[in-house]
């Protein structure tokens, strides 16, 4: 029971934060793909180097003459107007906004944690923006019944008020269980170790979940590191980390 219940919990986090980058700019497409970029090593250089030659010669054979050095360009442009283009039309079917329960409140008020409205994604979540040891971070709690509601706010408001242990807590024990495998695997491509700063600052931290047993989850991107894999540490307020997963 207890394992079906960390799965929907991941599935909602997911579902929440996957919302929020479908509405990503097209500024934040490109750093993305300049963040791709950056873990290339000469094996990839050297197939698009094939690529862009394959392309080039029979653009110069049929008379395009130094012209035909733009036919990877050209390719990349047409193929990202493409894809912007499909995105606009092809809008996915609006999702349907989640209502309060019967007898459960339309958002949470609390002297430290403000208002708290219901989550548009779920009936058993209450979502704000919180700032977290500086940045802007979704803050989700999580109810199943009205007696849980007072019990994750105590335990939101213990989170909160211990954010910096918490954070460092939780960021090192991410390095420590998934560093070592990535550096393993980049090895084996022939590309840079990374430092636990540049691990650091390559994923992202996306959503806080709170739950009414003052377990926790930090749901981060991975920042291309692990495939476009989330990053989600479990753990425990008075305890800390516990357990880390990467769902796809």
């Amino acid at each position: 029971m207890a394992s079906n219940q960390v799965l929907a919990n991941s599935t909602t986090d997911k579902l929440v934060v996957e919302s929020q980058v479908s509405r990503m700019t097209i500024a934040a497409g490109f750093n993305r793909f300049r963040a791709a970029l950056a873990h290339w090593g000469p094996s990839h250089y050297i197939i698009l180097a094939v690529l862009w030659f394959t392309l080039s010669v029979p653009l110069y054979l049929a008379g395009w003459g130094v012209a035909s050095v733009l036919s990877l360009p050209l390719l990349l442009l047409m193929s990202a107007a493409l894809a912007y283009c499909a995105s606009a039309v092809l809008k996915p079917a609006a999702r349907p906004v989640a209502q309060p329960k019967p007898g459960f409140p339309s958002k949470l008020d609390h002297p430290g944690l403000g208002e708290v409205p219901l989550s548009a994604y779920s009936n058993e979540r209450y979502e704000r923006t919180i700032d977290w040891c500086g940045s802007p971070i979704q803050l989700s709690l999580s109810v199943h019944s009205m007696d849980s509601i007072a019990a994750v706010l105590r335990a939101a408001t213990s989170i909160s008020e211990a954010s910096a242990t918490v954070n460092s807590q939780v960021v090192a024990f991410a390095v420590k269980e998934l560093l070592p495998g990535i550096n393993q695997e980049r090895q084996v491509q022939k590309t840079p170790s990374l430092t636990p700063e540049q691990f650091l600052q390559a994923i992202s931290l996306q959503m806080i979940t709170v739950h009414p047993d003052k377990t926790y989850e930090f749901l981060y991107s991975d920042g291309d590191l692990l495939g476009g894999h989330w990053i989600e540490v479990h753990g425990e307020i008075e305890h800390g980390p516990m357990d880390v997963d990467t769902p796809g």
